[in-house]
């Protein structure tokens, strides 16, 4: 899902003509996918089935935020037709996509719990009248960091892969060409999700 929108970052370019609304709009796509794969995760609201290892005091899902469960099951075979469906009372959804299970450690071998659930961020409202109810969509520094990312990519559309550039006078300017722009991935390493061991 794209983070921000076609209107925000031309409103950051000071409105760029129309015939770059295509070019503008691939870039914020693109960005918006390296943010997600930079960061673990899909952004995307949706219905999720994830595996997850018994043994530990909590189950850390991917999907954040997460909306709600739907169910949890248990299955040493993996057999989850035959798995033993965990009751909603033994478990709770703590902030952060942390799952408790309310008699400690969670029951079961690696890989054995399947949940299925549903989390994410709302695709941007751009319509006429309110959003809908329950509206998510991305919060506004993740948002902002995907904007600024995508306007910068667009100015240095002519100057791909430069490096520095030399002036007369003897001053050179260096350029900046990593993936992303310092203060956009420190807003990302905020949204990243690494792996729990």
């Amino acid at each position: 899902m794209d983070l921000t929108t076609l209107t925000r970052v031309k409103a950051l370019l000071e409105q760029p003509e129309a015939d770059w609304d295509g070019l503008i709009e691939d870039l914020i796509g693109a960005v918006s996918q390296r943010c997600a794969s930079y960061c673990n995760r899909d952004f995307e609201n949706k219905s999720r089935i994830e595996y997850h290892d018994g043994g530990g005091q909590y189950l850390y899902l991917k999907g954040l935020p997460v909306a709600s469960i739907t169910s949890i099951y248990g299955s040493d075979t993996w057999e989850w037709d035959a798995g033993n469906l965990i009751p909603v009372g033994d478990y709770q959804l703590l902030s952060a996509g942390m799952v408790a299970y309310r008699y400690g450690a969670w029951p079961y071998g690696p890989k054995a719990l399947k949940v299925t659930y549903t989390g994410g961020y709302d695709a941007f409202f751009e319509g006429e009248g309110s959003p809908p109810e329950g509206y998510n969509p991305p919060p506004d520094d993740l948002e902002m960091a995907a904007r600024t990312q995508a306007a910068y990519d667009f100015r240095r559309r002519k100057d791909i892969g430069l490096e520095s550039v030399s002036f007369p006078d003897g001053s050179i300017q260096k350029v900046n060409s990593g993936e992303f722009l310092p203060s956009v991935k420190a807003v990302l390493n905020r949204y990243r999700i690494r792996p729990h061991g």
